[in-house]
């Protein structure tokens, strides 16, 4: 199944989860993206910094960083962390197509952010499956037989109704 946005309220769910991560470690901003740079949900002062771009980059360094795990051995790496002066940024895996950004300033510190998200990141893996669940779920409903039969039905009507006109004189 192709990877989409996260719908309807396992969204908000997310959103939710991310905003309590946030609140507790005192981050900038946590994001939820997908391995192809797709934002699954924000939480924080993402005004301030281009979610899209950041998704996008994260996504390319995480596929660059697996490559290099590879050379040294590792089937990949679960956790990246960026430092910098003022401000850092930790990335984490979140189950098989997912990652979790949270961007953080240096007086929070490193390790209750690292604890926080190793805390929020199996409530992020459920939401996320339940929601491919109900994707795929709505999928199936969609191609029921009897949805097939009605389709059908539906077509017949407008071409005899359409047959019907084109034999009147």
């Amino acid at each position: 199944m192709n990877e989409s946005v996260v719908t309807g309220s396992n969204g908000a769910s997310i959103n939710e989860t991310l905003a309590r991560l946030v609140e507790k470690t005192e981050a900038l901003t946590a994001l939820l993206i997908s391995r192809h740079g797709i934002c699954l949900g924000q939480a924080g002062g993402g005004a301030r910094l281009n979610a899209t771009a950041l998704a996008a980059l994260v996504a390319g360094m995480f596929s660059a960083t697996k490559e290099v795990a590879n050379i040294v051995g590792e089937e990949q790496f679960s956790i990246l962390l960026q430092q910098g002066k003022k401000r850092h940024i930790h990335i984490s895996l979140i189950g098989e197509k997912s990652m979790m950004v949270i961007v953080f300033e240096e007086y929070s510190r490193i390790g209750r952010v690292r604890l926080e998200a190793k805390k929020c990141s199996s409530t992020l893996v459920r939401l996320v499956n339940q929601d491919r669940k109900d994707q795929e779920q709505a999928i199936q409903d969609i191609s029921i037989p009897d949805f097939k039969e009605y389709a059908l039905n539906l077509i017949d009507r407008i071409f005899v109704i359409g047959e019907e006109e084109d034999a009147s004189p």
